[in-house]
């Protein structure tokens, strides 16, 4: 179980937003990422022995780019000639929040008792001469309230029912306290229940709150106040173990289903085929596959539905590229209920396997008696990286000619006090709390997710007042997702 897991969006193009965000994790370590430990910085002071100076030292190690819950603090402290170690405070925006007095030195941070936003870490210590020295600060994003995009298709049901429905889902969770607010809106069907449930995707899981349906708004069903996860739950929604379902008179069992992704995961759905065989296999035998890979955690969940292969003697996940014959990675697990169900839930990898993975170079193969090198396969093909923009091209695309119209500097009230013209966007978006929002920042650099510009531009839930641009027509998916792909990057002044 992890505390400090990151979250925020991900996306193929459906939820291209989405997988930015796992690129985000990728950018910052993955998996946003945003989790891998940091270098050692710090600062000195000192004694002297033989002529030579030396000093008492302290460095801080970054937690990870963005954080959640409670969180480890770790520093590194060295006494100066003579001196040894007295203690080393660790503080959080200049106010102390723990002490230690022995090596390893460490403590551990409630992160639930600052805001969400950028938060300056600086560990201090005291050797016994009296003298003190701080390490260099390490900025981290606190998150402990994320708003995750979900998109609902039928194809993320297995068999997947013949319909022409659709779903996009927006939910906040308090990892904190387990608190569940959001909604969830749909067109071209008539549901007759909504549900919230933990599984991973290609599993059937279990009900954990059901919505309730907005008499005032057509096709919106929403969260009730009291809907509310345990901790281990919202570590297993961390983990892509949570999804949505759409239940209705036409498909009782469930009509369209959208998994919940934070950065860190990435879900792929593939089918499998004897054709994708090497050589090709003439077979009616036919499966789907969902992968589920936590890029931080270095983890992989897979699920196989298959029809016509009960036989099938092994079933795995392989390395290898398209056309070629790879090797064994992962071996998955027969259901005891269901001959043509395979799977493996969180199975260690390592991040050489990740970057395979992303190199389109994992497959998944189900073998046979009569095949046994197997029977059908199915290359899992992760969704394509969008290319960041620079914020200059930006500027070009969508500031100027959608936005400075009224975001124009001029004045002290909005909408012109928002300064989106040329060589004003910067200043006005990075790291600046919003107006209607004041403890929300319009672009936290590195997470898309929680950036308002982003959840302006999307109509997100969390926002005040309109989506943007004002009274239409709004951005397409390619273009929102390239702005969440600049601030993906780290929102560089480009």
């Amino acid at each position: 179980m992890k505390d400090n897991q990151s979250v925020g969006l991900k996306g193929s193009m459906s939820g291209a937003v989405g997988m930015l965000v796992a690129m985000l994790a990728a950018c910052g370590g993955s998996g946003g990422s945003m989790y891998t430990m940091g270098g050692m910085t710090g600062g000195t002071t000192g004694g002297t022995t033989g002529g030579m100076t030396t000093a008492s030292s302290v460095s801080l190690a970054s937690p990870g780019a963005t954080v959640n819950r409670m969180v480890a603090l770790t520093a590194t402290a060295m006494a100066g000639t003579g001196v040894t170690i007295s203690r080393v405070d660790f503080m959080v925006d200049g106010a102390a929040i723990g002490t230690a007095t022995m090596s390893p030195y460490s403590v551990k941070w409630d992160t639930s008792t600052v805001t969400d936003g950028m938060h300056s870490l600086v560990a201090q210590v005291t050797d016994s001469g009296g003298k003190m020295v701080k390490s260099t600060a390490v900025s981290v994003n606190v998150l402990n309230k994320p708003t995750l995009t979900v998109t609902l298709s039928a194809a993320q049901i297995y068999p997947a029912p013949t319909s022409a429905a659709s779903g996009t889902a927006t939910v906040t969770v308090n990892l904190v306290s387990g608190a569940v607010t959001g909604k969830v809106m749909l067109t071209g069907v008539t549901a007759t229940g909504v549900a919230l449930y933990e599984g991973f995707a290609g599993m059937t899981g279990t009900s954990v709150a059901m919505l309730t349906q907005n008499t005032a708004t057509a096709g919106e069903w929403d969260f009730s106040a009291n809907a509310m996860l345990t901790a281990d739950q919202v570590t297993a929604l961390l983990n892509g173990g949570f999804y949505l379902e759409v239940l209705s008179a036409a498909n009782p069992g469930g009509e369209i289903r959208g998994q919940i992704a934070p950065a860190n995961i990435t879900v792929v759905w593939t089918p499998l085929t004897g054709t994708q065989e090497v050589p090709p296999v003439t077979i009616t035998a036919a499966g789907i596959a969902a992968t589920t890979v936590d890029s931080i955690a270095n983890t992989v969940t897979v699920y196989i539905n298959s029809t016509g292969v009960t036989d099938a003697s092994a079933a795995e996940l392989d390395t290898g590229a398209t056309g070629m014959v790879g090797t064994k990675l992962v071996a998955l697990t027969r259901s005891a209920v269901n001959m043509g169900s395979w799977s493996v839930s969180m199975s260690p990898v390592t991040a050489t396997d990740i970057a395979n993975f992303g190199k389109g170079m994992w497959y998944l193969n189900v073998l046979t008696p009569a095949d046994p090198k197997g029977a059908i396969r199915g290359q899992i093909t992760p969704p394509m990286n969008t290319s960041v923009p620079t914020l200059s091209q930006l500027q070009t695309s969508v500031f100027t000619p959608k936005c400075s119209g009224c975001h124009n500097g001029v004045g002290t009230a909005p909408p012109g006090a928002l300064n989106l013209t040329a060589g004003g966007s910067y200043k006005a978006l990075v790291n600046v709390a919003t107006g209607e929002q004041p403890n929300v920042k319009y672009v936290v650099p590195g997470d898309p997710t929680n950036s308002y510009l982003v959840q302006k531009l999307m109509g997100a839930a969390a926002i005040t007042g309109a989506r943007m641009p004002l009274g239409g027509p709004y951005l397409d998916d390619a273009t929102t997702a390239q702005v969440a792909a600049w601030i993906a990057a780290g929102a560089q002044n480009n």
